[in-house]
């Protein structure tokens, strides 16, 4: 029981971690900007839906379709994910990100990119869920994920507080920082897939 216990909070963390979505939030406000409450909590239902359901099918079928449906390797799939990753990284520095979002079929387009994928569900955590679940403790990973992502839901709905905090002049400077340290985690996951694909050819 301790064991499965320790298990369970060992990938818990582990994932919480990987989303980041505490340190993300300046980002979730700064994205949703100009929304109304409604739309704001529509695009973060969508998002948490979203990035969940991506991890999940990935832990559950990622190794068979990584590799027998598209037939690419982890690795492969850090590159391709890093480059998204930077490509909507370098988007929020340059031209400050898809901020002006109406009406509830934007808030869903939202939630599903880039809130759902990358943010909460960037290649990262999608390859670190493949290789817990590859431990064979399934039933504990899965249920550290449900866990994760019915965790971010709350802290997402604390992005307003943050722009009331620190104001919107100050929401943009740190987003932007923050896109830089995104778009360099972007870039480790390149050449982290690089080197694997390198080691392994």
């Amino acid at each position: 029981m301790m064991d499965t216990v320790k298990l369970f909070w060992h990938d818990y963390l582990v994932l919480f971690a990987m989303v980041n979505a505490v340190g993300n939030l300046p980002v979730f406000s700064d994205l949703t900007h100009g929304m109304s409450r409604p739309e704001r909590r529509m695009a973060y239902r969508t998002a948490v839906m979203t990035g969940g359901i991506i991890v999940l099918v990935f832990a559950l079928f990622g190794n068979w379709m990584l590799q027998q449906v598209f037939e690419v390797t982890t690795s492969d799939f850090k590159i391709a994910g890093g480059i998204l990753v930077f490509a909507v990284a370098a988007r929020g520095v340059l031209l400050g990100g898809p901020t002006k979002v109406a009406g509830t079929e934007g808030s869903h387009n939202l939630g599903v990119f880039p809130l759902g994928f990358p943010f909460l569900a960037g290649p990262g955590t999608i390859v670190t869920t493949i290789m817990l679940f590859q431990r064979g403790a399934d039933f504990i990973t899965l249920a550290a994920v449900i866990a994760v992502y019915l965790t971010i839901l709350p802290i997402l709905f604390l992005a307003p507080l943050v722009e009331r905090t620190v104001g919107r002049l100050g929401v943009m400077v740190i987003t932007r920082l923050l896109y830089i340290f995104i778009g360099a985690k972007a870039v480790h996951f390149i050449m982290d897939g690089v080197r694997a694909s390198m080691h392994s050819g």
